[in-house]
């Protein structure tokens, strides 16, 4: 079984819109590092969209123990 960990990065608006230029750079850094964008939400609050949550994942690195394995 695949086991996952996860990443949030929140995007605060400039009256109602994204710095694409700082976004895609953002974006394209956490890709390099292996995280996939898996969805996207709005915050909105008092009727306003603030913010863009972006969610990502990426599969959980195997940890193993010091030492040899028989």
């Amino acid at each position: 079984m695949s086991k996952w960990e996860y990443k949030t990065l929140p995007q605060e608006l400039d009256h109602g819109y994204v710095n694409d230029m700082d976004l895609d750079k953002r974006l394209n850094e956490l890709g390099a590092e292996g995280w996939e964008l898996i969805a996207v939400s709005p915050v909105v609050v008092g009727g306003e969209t603030k913010y863009l949550t972006h969610h990502f994942r990426r599969p959980q690195e195997e940890r193993r123990a010091a030492g040899f394995r028989p």
